[in-house]
């Protein structure tokens, strides 16, 4: 279960492009622009790809605001979950929708009751630079009824962490290598995980690690294609 919680972090953290009118060079995109990756466990096994596209784009005074549509397949090549979210950018910050990191499956246990939710947006500069701490972000839902339920996601300790050179089945990339805690709770269940992004300019997170609090890998993701 934990696995099924942490793969939307990988994924839709991942994979942007964004249009020149807004100053960050790291997400450049235009409507109809794909992305795709290969998710794989410890062991370097293929657990599936994502394919997320960019399915509107709105310029706005200071920027855009875009909806991107991602579709999960398993390792038998089976459709998984399926959805959409917004990002935005404004002055230069990209800043993500937090809702789209909550799990199709944990939105399934709370159909039927009335959600209340509270987040910050998971913001990224356009300015990095080596040893920069970046913002930390919050995402809280309550299920209200007779038994209420929460469930939070945490972002801290977000750090440039260096520079490196990485290469993917899709080509060699220039990156900033960021890292991250991200602690999930609900209920009495949580769990801490540290990621790795690597980040570059025009393709966004070209690979992603996740790894246990005891430094265990889980696993990670590769940019495998990318079509605009």
């Amino acid at each position: 279960m934990k696995k099924h919680i942490l793969l939307p972090f990988m994924i839709l953290l991942a994979f942007f492009q964004v249009n020149a009118q807004c100053d960050n060079p790291f997400y450049q995109f235009k409507e109809g622009t794909l992305m795709e990756t290969e998710n794989f466990d410890e062991k370097g096994k293929s657990q599936g790809k994502t394919e997320i596209r960019v399915i509107r784009w709105d310029e706005t005074g200071s920027g855009y605001v875009a909806t991107l549509g991602y579709k999960f397949y398993d390792k038998k090549g089976n459709l998984g979950h399926e959805g959409d979210y917004t990002m935005e950018c404004k002055d230069g910050i990209i800043s993500i929708d937090m809702s789209a990191f909550i799990p199709d499956e944990s939105m399934e246990a709370f159909k039927d009751m009335e959600m209340e939710m509270k987040m910050d947006q998971l913001e990224f500069p356009a300015d990095l630079k080596v040893g920069q701490e970046l913002k930390d972000a919050k995402f809280e839902m309550t299920a209200k009824g007779p038994m209420p339920m929460n469930f939070v996601f945490l972002f801290t300790d977000r750090k440039v962490e260096d520079r490196e050179s990485v290469t993917t089945p899709a080509g060699t990339f220039d990156c900033f290598k960021i890292s991250q805690t991200t602690n999930s709770k609900m209920m009495i269940a949580n769990s801490e995980f540290k990621t790795i992004q690597y980040l570059a300019e025009k393709y966004g997170a070209v690979k992603s690690e996740t790894y246990r609090s005891n430094g265990k890998m889980v696993g990670y993701s590769l940019l495998t294609r990318f079509e605009d």
